[in-house]
């Protein structure tokens, strides 16, 4: 963490009006906060789990104090009182105010009772379009100091504490199967090879690998057992794939290919993840290689895939399929090989709205597909969410994924510096 160029900024109390989305706060704390300072959490009573959250995260290397508005987040004279009120018991030691979080009213009543009472206070808040620092003045301009992704690195599993969220698992840091992840790719960039495999899919493989429900659909995979003896021949399915499968070492007499075989590789410990590897899960492990190779040109500090999320009333959670950071700046990446429109849309309205909640303003989202039309797409996700900052990749774009991702979070950048 290199804070340095924010010195000038810190203080020995730190208030904070607590929102929604504690992350912004955390930031806030990071960066203003002198060693040994002490963070006051302004909440309410709806936001009080919120500043409890940032209060764990915070604990250990801040101290911090919360400080309850009860149900007052809009009342002009409560909220001036309490700042009044906190602000007489600080004897010494310089003050700040943060009001990226919370409500209008409690910026606004804030700001007042500190300025009238510490007019020499640093008052704050984060810009969520620029990345900046705005530190605000009153006898001039302000002040906007650049938070770059070297400033400070938030990790993706520190975002989901912040929210009250643990993850079911680790997330996946190494890409299963790469070279075949990124031959697959290349195939699919023609349309009329991906049909052909998804016909082969799911008209043959399936049928080895796959139990069947009462109505004739696919249901879950077969037993291990069962898997473990699976050998399908690969009459029916393309050169281009067969010599993949041929490059990895999984076949058998030159167009058998062996399910127990995938067990040899360091990828998977059971046949049913290969499986679920080939129905799709390959392009999710391509991704996540594309990410890693511009990793560290783009100054991406933390990456993963499959960070699967229990909710209380639903039965599967949610999930990112790829997420990474730079800086505190979440970017979310869902991914999918169909290239039906519903579907895609209905991926990327999903992702959008997960990493809006988790991200805030700042997060970033785009949809990893098979569509031919992707520019199409993306605007009409765009007019039905009014941000034009959302991304899909498509078709076209799957061999030369890296350098897409890594010219999209050139964009933002440009964007953010306007």
């Amino acid at each position: 963490m290199s804070t340095s160029e924010f010195d000038k900024y810190k203080v020995d109390h730190l208030f904070l009006l607590i929102g929604e989305n504690p992350l912004p706060n955390y930031v806030a704390a990071n960066l203003l906060l002198k060693e040994g300072g002490t963070a006051y959490l302004v909440h309410t009573t709806d936001t009080e789990k919120s500043a409890k959250r940032l209060k764990t995260e915070l604990n250990g290397f801040k101290d911090v104090e919360m400080r309850s508005l009860g149900n007052y987040e809009s009342d002009a004279f409560h909220i001036q009182k309490k700042i009044r009120e906190e602000l007489e018991k600080i004897k010494s030691g310089k003050i700040g105010l943060n009001y990226t979080g919370g409500t209008k009213a409690m910026a606004v009543h804030g700001y007042k009772a500190a300025f009238e009472n510490r007019p020499d206070a640093i008052f704050s808040y984060l810009d969520p379009r620029r990345l900046e620092l705005c530190i605000d003045r009153e006898d001039r301009e302000r002040d906007r100091p650049k938070i770059q992704p070297s400033t400070l690195q938030v990790k993706l599993v520190k975002i989901f504490q912040l929210h009250g969220l643990e993850l079911k698992k680790d997330p996946v840091k190494i890409p299963q199967l790469p070279a075949l992840a990124s031959s697959f790719a290349s195939i699919f960039e023609d349309e009329s090879k991906s049909k052909k495999w998804f016909d082969w899919f799911y008209n043959i493989f399936c049928e080895e690998a796959r139990k069947k429900k009462k109505n004739g659909s696919w249901g879950d995979w077969k037993s291990k057992t069962n898997l473990e003896k699976v050998v399908i021949v690969l009459n029916d399915l393309l050169p281009d794939f067969i010599t993949s499968f041929k490059n990895e070492n999984f076949l058998k007499d030159e167009n058998k290919l062996v399910l127990l075989a995938a067990k040899t590789t360091d990828a998977f410990s059971e046949v049913e993840s290969f499986c679920k590897w080939l129905d799709g899960l390959w392009l999710e492990h391509y991704v996540l290689e594309q990410v890693q190779n511009i990793a560290s040109s783009c100054f991406i500090g933390d990456y993963g895939l499959n960070f699967e999320i229990p909710l209380i009333g639903t039965k599967d959670g949610f999930e990112f399929d790829v997420a990474f950071t730079r800086g505190y700046q979440l970017f979310a990446l869902s991914c999918t090989t169909t290239s039906d429109r519903k579907l895609c849309k209905s991926k990327l309205f999903e992702a959008y709205l997960r990493a809006r909640r988790m991200g805030g303003d700042e997060a970033r989202v785009a949809l990893i597909c098979c569509s031919n039309e992707p520019d199409t797409l993306k605007a009409e996700i765009a007019d039905s969410t009014n941000d034009d900052k959302i991304q899909v990749f498509g078709r076209e774009h799957l061999t030369n994924l890296s350098q897409e991702i890594a010219d999209w979070i050139a964009q933002n950048d440009r964007e953010a510096s306007k």
